[in-house]
């Protein structure tokens, strides 16, 4: 007769051969209280990752929960607990779990939490921290290509393109044959304007895999800078071959073509790219392409006379984004650009709530309650309030903080927002 150990062996067999559904009937059917301590705690760590395979991430990290409490100092539990939170967006209790492991683990089996809550960071906008995690991870397995390709993406997310390439060719001597690689080293070449050697980077990237979407998209963006619009759109188009789902590649089509004078193009590439973004594509990027996509039709709208649509196309997008949304924000001000003898430059925080009805009502990815910061050009800080108010949701209420930053009196300047923080949500 098979043991419950012998049953909790062949679940995970099952689990490496990608059987799920046979693997979980398996772990049912062990009488778990059977089985000694340790094997307990492993259990339920193979059953929790087992679901979150099987994208039942409440479940899963029910059974980590479970681990931890049979064995507090079993990291690999902690780990797998934080990698589901930071997928369900939950990012403070991702690196709450991280930290724990990290304050259990001996330094030489951390590398990969290291590199988990980088990760984490990085989505959350702290390139800075995001890249000291990468480095740390990096040091203590210095054969990780990885860390090494993530430190290299923080450094240009610093704008800090010497860094970039350093990492990124460490990254490549590890890893020659992966074209992620070369693609990160071409961007950072593109970063510092080197455009030859990025395209030769790209040119590589797609030799070594020809499906690599993210090849073309960046060697598009190279050529757009140099204002060769035409064969960047050429490049747009070989990468949608490749993923119909590129969203990103559409984004830069629509750019390309507007800067060349296809307005009515441009739209359609738009309307094709919000399609794309309804149904796939990479979820972690739609926040800033939705910033650049109302930012670009907004301008084509401009460019054909039709202001009116442009201007509420832009309060769309800057009413329901939770994320700053800097492309939208500099398009609006361009605008409604007025230019003014003399202003102030003020710096705003407000708090934001949605009625429970309305919130509940409205389809939206704001949370019900939070704050935000604006930076605003104006002539009084009755007018400074009044141009941020219009860029919040209309059924929310708004209440100011009565602190307010001013600064000196500026002459000769445009009115309007310079920039504002993500919505952060209240506790």
């Amino acid at each position: 007769m098979q043991s419950e150990a012998d049953k909790l062996r062949q679940a995970l067999e099952l689990y490496r051969e990608g059987d799920l559904t046979r693997g979980e009937m398996l772990l049912e059917a062990i009488d778990l209280d059977a089985l000694e301590p340790e094997l307990r705690v492993e259990a339920h760590y193979l059953w929790g990752l087992l679901l979150a395979r099987r994208n039942d991430p409440l479940e899963a990290a029910h059974h980590f929960q479970t681990c931890i409490r049979l064995d507090q100092r079993f990291f690999p539990a902690l780990d797998a607990w934080g990698n589901v939170l930071a997928n369900l967006g939950d990012s403070r209790g991702a690196i709450e779990k991280y930290k724990r492991a990290l304050a259990v683990t001996a330094p030489a089996q951390s590398a990969h939490i290291l590199n988990n809550y980088g990760h984490v960071l990085m989505r959350a906008g702290y390139p800075l921290r995001a890249m000291q995690k990468f480095r740390e991870a990096f040091k203590r397995e210095g054969k990780n290509a990885d860390a090494a390709y993530m430190t290299g993406l923080s450094y240009l997310k610093l704008k800090r393109p010497r860094g970039a390439q350093k990492w990124m060719l460490t990254a490549i001597e590890l890893q020659p044959e992966n074209a992620r690689n070369h693609v990160g080293l071409g961007n950072a070449y593109l970063a510092a304007r080197r455009y030859v050697q990025a395209q030769s980077e790209y040119k590589t990237a797609l030799e070594l895999d020809p499906a690599c979407a993210d090849a073309h998209y960046n060697w598009a963006v190279s050529l757009a800078e140099q204002e060769e619009y035409a064969k960047a759109v050429r490049h747009c188009k070989a990468g949608l071959r490749i993923d119909p789902d590129g969203f990103e590649l559409l984004a830069q089509q629509a750019f390309c073509l507007r800067r060349m004078g296809a307005y009515d193009a441009a739209l359609q590439a738009g309307r094709r790219m919000r399609q794309v973004m309804e149904r796939g594509g990479n979820p972690e990027r739609k926040a800033e392409f939705k910033d650049v996509l109302a930012a670009n039709e907004a301008a084509s709208l401009r460019a054909l006379g039709r202001n009116l649509q442009a201007r509420t196309r832009l309060l769309e997008q800057l009413r329901d984004a939770r994320d700053p949304s800097p492309h939208t924000v500099a398009e609006l001000r361009y605008l409604d650009q007025r230019r003014l003898e003399s202003a102030r430059r003020f710096e705003l925080t407000l708090n934001v709530r949605f009625p429970r009805q309305a919130f509940q009502d409205e389809e939206t990815q704001l949370p019900q309650r939070y704050t935000r910061t604006y930076w605003v050009i104006a002539e009084t800080l009755k007018e400074a309030r009044r141009i941020v108010r219009e860029l919040e949701p209309t059924d929310a209420e708004l209440r100011f903080d009565p602190d307010v930053q001013s600064g000196e009196k500026l002459s000769d300047v445009d009115q309007g927002v310079l920039e504002r923080s993500p919505a952060i949500p209240e506790d």
